[in-house]
Order: C-alpha cells, then structure tokens, then sequence
C-alpha cells in the first residue's frame, strides 16, 4: 500500500486549470506513521488529488480541484482523523488561514488573484510564529507545548516506574529489593494502582493514535506500542483480578517510559528543524501604519488590503509589497535579493515586505498582500519544498507500513510458537511484546523528512531556496557550481578592506573621516 498519494477520480483535462495546492496545519500529527492516516482519509475524499504530510512540521501539501471541495472541508476531514486544523498553514499574522485559493493557485505557476488578508481577529493576527505556521499539536498546543507535554508524561511514567520495578519479580529476584509492600497490599494489586496513571494519562496517546490509525484502515507505529503496552497491562490485571501470578506491569511502564522518552526528544528536534520557518517569519512586522482620513492607523498587518497608504517610518520594516509613493530612502532588501547594501527607493519604485526602511519616510500604496507577498511565497515554497517526498522516502514510507504489518504478524507468531513448544502463556507473551516493540519503524519514516526539513531549512536560511526534495537529493551530486551574479559574490555587508593615505599621516586621515562619518545617513556610515 501507497500512502503518498491517493486518487480517488481523475478530472477531466479541461478540469486542470481549477486544480489549487495548498499546504495545511495538520496539529498533533504527532508520530512519522501517523501520516498514512491523513494522507489515507484525505487522500479518499471526493476533489482530493494528492497529499503528501510531513510529521516534522506538521503540516500536509494538498493538491486539490477547487470546484468540488474547499479549505472548509479540508480543514473539517483533517479534524475528523483526530487532529487539530487551523486552516492553511501560513503567517497568520500577514495572510488568512481559511483563504479560499483562486482556481489553479500552485506554488509553480504563481498565486491566485485574492489579497487573502482580511483577518479581523487581532488575536489570531498576534499568534506566536510556531502557532502561525500550525506547529500545533493536541487542540493547537504550540511545538514547545506539545514537548512540555511529552516531557511531563515521560516524567509520571518514568517516575512510576520505579516503584512498580522494584514491587515486581525482576525487583524481589534480581536487586534483591525486600520491602513489603504498602497497606499489606500484594505486590501485583500495588503494582497494578501505580500503573493506572502511566496507562490512563502518561500512555493514553499511544491508545488515542492507534484508533485513529484503524479508524483510517491503516497501521502505524502507534498501533504497535498501544498493542505492546496494552496487552501485556490487560494480561497483568487479568492475573492479578484473578488470584495473581506472575504479571507484567513492570514491562508495560518502563516501555511507556522509554516510548515516550524517544518521543519527547524527537519533538524537541522537530523545533530545531523548524526554526528556518520561524526565521522567516520574524522578519514579516505583525502591524503596520495606514493612512486613514489623512492620519496615521496603527492595525494588525492581516487588515492591510490592496489600495491601502502605508507610512513607513526610518528604521520600520515595510509590511507589504507596494510602490512608493512619496518620500526617498534607502530600502535594506538582503532578505530578499542577498545584495549587502540598501537600495535607493524613489517615487514609482517597488518594495518588498519585510525589508527595512533604513533613513526616510515613505509613503508605499500597497500592491499585494497576505498570501501574494514575497514573503509569503518565499514561506509557502520552502513548505512545499519540506513537504515533498524525495524518492528514497517514498521507499521508506512504503516500507515502514509493511514492517508495522510485519511485526504484528511477527508478534502473533511468536506467541503461538512458544506456545506449542510448550512455554507458559506468561512468557509466551513476554517474547511477543518484545518482538512487537523492537520492530518500531518510526525511526523510518522519521529520519527523511527530518533530514529535508534540516537540509531546506539551512539553504532558506542562507538565501538558497529548494524546490522539492528532489532537487536536494540531488545536489549531492553536484561537482560544479556557476555563479551568475555581477561583480562578485557579496559577503552580506561592507567592509573596509585596504586603507591609503596620501599627503598626510594615516592617522589624522581616520580622524577626520570619523568626524564626517558620525553625522552621515549614508549606509556606508552605518
């Protein structure tokens, strides 16, 4: 089975112009398997052409036909698999999340006619960046949230664990550990209260992703664990409801405790992955001054739309692309062109968001806002770019179903093997789990996607913009590289490199080249 891409109609040729592809938020995407599950329901769902989710970033490309379905419904079936959807997943602080694309909006044809920016909810236009984008996780937890989380359930479970080791066989017979247990309670009825919170809270995000996953018709890594720990606790309160006997309460918390320990440093690392997003995002201002009836408004830069006069003070970050309409200064436009000097700007000359408005005032009447600007598209391309499956993932993602599929299987045998050979079911059981867990595919589908978000990320934060993940694979390849640039290659800022004094001493030249300098508004002199 494919879980990359799922068609379930072909569109008619003429149909191609109506086809959009947007990237949504798809928060608590939690686990590397659980995207077979979005890309499943998603992919089944009538006008859906592909989905390709990327668990790093939580977020999902949809290629989709505008005429049969809508942002709505695809933000409603990605909460119908259990997660949380705050629409597109884009700085909503500039654009509007549920903007509705204009027919055959692609990020490699260009974008679509609307502004896309008339959010009025200040609350949503001041979010966070992680929260912009849609690192959300359980009812739209922010990335640091969601690790805190994890971290706090590895915590009960870790520190409940200790305890329940100690009370249990391996406790008594292998560290010789002696103390009765509280109450005058059997080991395995103490054993069995501790572990009521690491399975009803610590681990119960194992039993909540593995419905989704069968909810789907699929499997994933979350359907080996909650099977792992699950059986083994079911087994052990069987016995222990029973008379007693040997259980395995021991073996299910310590394994929800390393689960969720693994988990708890991949969501860590996944914040580290994103931060190239975030960068990009600090740099869009989240207000911007508009002259209303001739006087100065300060408003969130989603309520900026085409038409609107922006007062862009020395020193303040344009909010929008547009041309200038009164005032000269010199415009910083690294973040876009990597040129190390600010650019002259002048009446009938363009801008571009997020550059900085380094000596004058202008006045800049907007041209595109929201999900047309420059930034924006810059956001959206390294997405695609993240989100994109270079070939050897797509193996991967292949493989990794089958392993889930394997090791079910695999586990299944073993217990019945053991069992006709004449071991009891007990131990029987305790050699399925282990077959069970140690055949994990997470680390899988995990190790690809993270490697692009790195690999995209560095080149955006260096001014090198990916396209796809194939383009990076490939450039492992690269043995020559040719420079199109005038002049030459710019370290990103001046430099004195040489200084020749003739006439007079080196000294008293500094001196009063200083002196010039300090009240200069040049940007050499800044």
């Amino acid at each position: 089975m494919e879980h990359e891409s799922h068609t379930t109609s072909q569109p008619p040729p003429e149909s191609s112009a109506s086809l959009a592809e947007v990237v949504l938020h798809t928060g608590g995407l939690n686990w590397a398997s659980e995207k077979a599950v979005v890309e499943k329901v998603l992919g089944g769902r009538p006008g859906v052409e592909s989905v390709e989710a990327n668990p790093v970033s939580q977020t999902a490309t949809v290629t989709f036909d505008t005429r049969r379905t809508s942002i709505t419904e695809l933000r409603r079936w990605v909460e119908e698999c259990g997660l949380h959807c705050a629409g597109q997943s884009v700085p909503t602080h500039v654009c509007d999340a549920m903007e509705e694309p204009a027919d055959g909006q692609r990020v490699d044809h260009g974008t679509g006619d609307g502004h896309g920016a008339h959010a009025t909810d200040s609350e949503s236009a001041m979010r966070s960046p992680e929260e912009a984008m849609g690192h959300g996780g359980h009812a739209g937890m922010s990335m640091d949230a969601m690790a805190h989380d994890m971290r706090n359930r590895f915590v009960v479970a870790a520190a409940l664990s200790i305890p329940i080791l100690l009370w249990s066989p391996i406790g008594r017979d292998v560290l010789g550990f002696r103390v009765t247990a509280p109450f005058g309670l059997r080991d395995d009825v103490f054993s069995l209260i501790l572990s009521l919170p690491v399975i009803f809270y610590a681990s119960w995000i194992f039993f909540d992703g593995a419905l989704r996953a069968l909810r789907a018709r699929t499997l994933d890594m979350m359907v080996l664990v909650a099977v792992a720990i699950g059986a083994g606790w079911l087994y052990s309160v069987f016995i222990t409801l029973t008379g007693g006997g040997e259980v395995f309460y021991e073996a299910a918390s310590v394994l929800a405790a390393f689960v969720l320990l693994g988990h708890w440093f991949e969501m860590r690392a996944r914040g580290g992955a994103n931060d190239a997003i975030r960068t990009l995002l600090d740099l869009a201002p989240p207000k911007a001054v508009v002259i209303r009836d001739g006087e100065p408004v300060e408003i969130p830069t989603a309520e900026v739309i085409v038409g609107d006069l922006l007062l862009v003070r020395p020193g303040a970050k344009i909010a929008v692309d547009g041309v200038v309409e009164e005032g000269e200064s010199d415009v910083d436009e690294s973040m876009v062109t990597g040129e190390s000097l600010p650019i002259h700007k002048q009446p009938g000359l363009e801008v571009v968001g997020a550059t900085i408005n380094a000596n004058g005032t202008l006045r800049v009447r907007a041209t595109k806002v929201g999900s047309d600007t420059a930034l924006a598209q810059i956001v959206k391309l390294v997405q695609e770019a993240q989100n994109s499956k270079a070939p050897g993932q797509r193996l991967a993602d292949r493989a990794a179903f089958w392993l889930v599929f394997v090791a079910l299987i695999g586990g299944t045998a073993t217990l019945l093997v053991w069992l006709a050979v004449g071991a009891s079911l007990s131990e029987a059981l305790l050699f399925a789990i282990t077959v069970v867990v140690i055949t994990c595919p997470d680390a899988l589908g995990l190790a690809t996607p993270t490697a692009i978000m790195v690999g995209t990320g560095l080149g955006a934060r260096r001014g090198v913009l990916f396209k796809n993940a194939v383009a990076l694979e490939a450039s492992a390849r690269i043995d020559t590289v040719v420079m199109d640039k005038t002049g030459t290659l710019t370290k990103g800022e001046p430099e004195v490199t040489d200084v020749i004094a003739d006439g007079m001493p080196e000294d008293e030249m500094l001196r009063l080249a200083s002196g010039v300098e300090r009240e200069s508004e040049h940007p050499l002199a800044d």
